[in-house]
């Protein structure tokens, strides 16, 4: 079969951060070889690249059981070697966790598996991933379809263990399977487990997430705080026969709902498996019936545009796919899937372009390439005024451009020591900045939150002292928020003063933002209402309470401080870097010029020899010049193709109190 749209689309994604990669990177080297960028800048441009390297699509499949999350992850990385890489058999499903990624730092084509018995422990995921030794790792041949179900067949493994075990490890019993014989209950082998394979979708910067219904989302809390909200989108898989059922609900309320609000998460509801409903003795035109009911009705309770509810037949895709049936294929609807899926990564595209370091490297590269421009244009009158004059009157016209042009390093000079000034201005925010969040004041709200957990005999305690400490965490915000504002006040001012040229709107582009920052603390707040009201945290013991909650959420909020340091720390390092690159570039190039007419002037050249020093000159910037042009005009400038407004979710920032009000509805 020809290659898909999906794949595709992936290729063309990655194709573009290639070059976007490629062309920061070929700037950096004529910047190096023409010593016409300064250091500050090229730092920038390598914290640029650093966020094109980093960047991925992550899909997550969130459901419950038997919504078919696991054939819906086949169907899309089928290839004539794999097959059908995940367990989809009746009584074989995926029982953890189940990320699936291509890392070629890492070993490949296996599967690393965490044993269950680490959820005593009250580290987090993110910390296990860092120890290999907790991991049994299986070896697999990608060219073996046997090497792979084998291998892989381990995340549906489950075991038998006592009541009182699987209530250690934090399950909920009314949920497991219990052997009358023995009064054993089943529980996953393995916690988490990690796919890394060489596959064509992969290698382009997919990765999937698979995670296996409401008992692990309850009880992995990082998979709420911190794997669904980095996924740029989420495939939410229900049964096309019933639609949206009560624990459907659940998951949609509390682990997905919040993150396409506020977060500005793409998200996706699948009815799996119409083919259920495909009946010979129904016309075709009633079955088409059924199912648009079914997902208008969908739509209606989760409150999506309709668009957003597609009718799929995973199983009918893998069989279209597998068996090269174009019909069957398109009656699964699968390509409608991957088309929107397609969208989602335009979208994901469109969101690294306008980032800030992308936005201000791309301006970067165009204002080094008109400001050479201008220095050839000046070079050029410079030289036709000296070829006008005579022998007696060439000197005097030497020095008349060797005025000129002291003239104009001069004010550049001074616009030089006042953006310096500006610079202490600006440091001098620092400390107010950074106030607020600092170390030993989260530290000691920790502290505080975490003796009164202990402290507490209820629920209701235990569940007070998580809503206290995240309403001084909030307060905290709050605080930095008017700093913020102070700060880019005087950010403002100094890119409007007259000696800069620029239009009032361009320092809007240079201010400090924290909105997303801002999102993600109101994401963790509820997710964290739901998590100390569910009932998995109201049945566990206290202890094993208050480790969950050191372990995520307190691990999730220093990470958000520490990322708004490092964003405060960034901001006032670069926020004057446009203006201090062009000062210094302006500089250089009229240095390089008045030292070029002082050599001639000290070497008592004869005028012929005068134009040919002042040509060979001009021929070296027109040949920086022209070897800039063509990474001002690289198919990287290309934006992404124009979407439908209302295809792109809208995320907003609530206050704290409207935040839980909505949590309690």
């Amino acid at each position: 079969m020809d290659i898909k749209a999906l794949h595709r689309q992936m290729a063309q994604y990655n194709t573009w951060k290639r070059g976007l990669d490629q062309r920061l990177g070929s700037f950096s080297q004529w910047s190096e070889a023409h010593q016409l960028v300064t250091a500050d800048a090229m730092r920038y441009l390598q914290r640029t690249r650093a966020l094109i390297d980093g960047d991925h699509f992550t899909i997550a499949c969130v459901g419950e059981f038997s919504r078919g999350k696991t054939e819906l992850i086949n169907a899309l990385l089928f290839s004539e070697h794999t097959g059908r890489l995940l367990p989809s058999q009746p009584g074989r499903t995926t029982m953890c966790p189940t990320e699936i990624f291509w890392d070629p730092a890492q070993p490949r084509n296996c599967v690393r598996l965490l044993p269950i018995e680490t959820r005593r422990s009250a580290a987090s995921m993110q910390s296990f991933k860092r120890i290999p030794q907790n991991w049994f790792t299986i070896e697999f041949d990608p060219e073996q379809h046997d090497s792979i179900a084998h291998a892989i067949g381990q995340v549906s493994a489950n075991k038998k263990v006592s009541r009182a075990e699987a209530e250690r490890l934090g399950f909920d019993l009314t949920t497991l399977t219990i052997d009358k014989a023995t009064g054993l209950v089943e529980i996953p082998t393995w916690r988490h487990a990690l796919i890394n394979l060489d596959h064509p979708l992969l290698r382009e910067g997919l990765r999937i997430v698979d995670t296996p219904g409401l008992n692990a989302l309850g009880n992995e809390p990082e998979l709420t705080l911190k794997t669904l909200p980095e996924a740029q989108a989420i495939l939410f898989l229900l049964a096309a026969d019933s639609g949206v059922s009560a624990s459907d609900m659940t998951i949609w309320r509390d682990h997905i709902q919040n993150l396409r609000d506020s977060n500005g998460t793409e998200v996706l509801a699948l009815l799996n498996k119409i083919d259920s409903l495909w009946d010979e003795l129904t016309p075709p035109e009633q079955v088409a019936a059924n199912i648009e009911r079914v997902r208008v009705e969908t739509a209606h309770l989760l409150e999506m545009p309709s668009e957003h509810v597609l009718p799929i037949s995973a199983k009918q895709a893998l069989v279209g796919k597998t068996r090269n049936r174009s019909s069957a294929l398109l009656r699964s609807n699968f390509p409608q899937l991957e088309q929107r899926l397609g969208e989602c990564i335009l979208r994901s595209q469109q969101n690294i372009m306008h980032h800030r370091l992308v936005r201000n490297s791309q301006d970067m590269i165009g204002n080094t390439y008109q400001s050479l421009c201008r220095q050839v244009i000046a070079n050029e009158t410079e030289l036709a005024s000296l070829r006008e004059a005579h022998d007696e009157s060439a000197e005097a016209e030497i020095t008349r451009q060797r005025e000129r042009i002291r003239a104009a390093h001069h004010r550049y000079h001074k616009q030089s020591l006042s953006l310096r000034t500006s610079q202490r201005l600006l440091n001098h925010q620092k400390v107010s900045l950074q106030a607020p969040i600092a170390d030993d004041k989260l530290q000691r709200m920790i502290d505080e939150a975490y003796q009164n957990m202990a402290d507490s005999w209820t629920t209701v305690g235990l569940s007070r002292a998580i809503g206290s400490f995240f309403e001084d965490v909030d307060i905290c915000i709050n605080q930095l928020l008017r700093e913020v504002e102070r700060a880019n006040k005087v950010l403002t001012s100094i890119y409007e003063r007259p000696e800069h040229g620029l239009e009032a709107s361009i320092a809007r582009k240079h201010q400090l933002n924290i909105t997303a920052e801002r999102r993600k603390l109101r994401s963790l707040e509820s997710s964290a209402e739901r998590l100390r009201h569910s009932f998995n945290s109201v049945m566990a013991p206290k202890k094993t309470l208050i480790n969950r909650f050191v372990a995520t959420l307190v691990k999730e909020v220093k990470e958000l401080f520490f990322g708004l340091q490092m964003s405060i720390y960034h901001w006032l390092e670069d926020a004057l870097t446009p203006l201090v690159h062009h000062n210094q570039h302006q500089k250089q190039l009229l240095e390089h010029q008045m030292m070029r007419l002082g050599e001639m002037r000290s070497k008592t050249l004869g005028h012929s020899e005068q134009l040919s020093a002042l040509e060979k000159s001009l021929a070296q910037l027109v040949q920086a010049r022209d070897e800039l042009e063509p990474l001002l005009h690289a198919d990287n400038n290309r934006t992404a193709p124009p979407l439908a407004t209302n295809t792109a979710p809208t995320a907003k920032v609530v206050p704290l109190h409207s935040a839980r009000q909505q949590v309690q509805m």
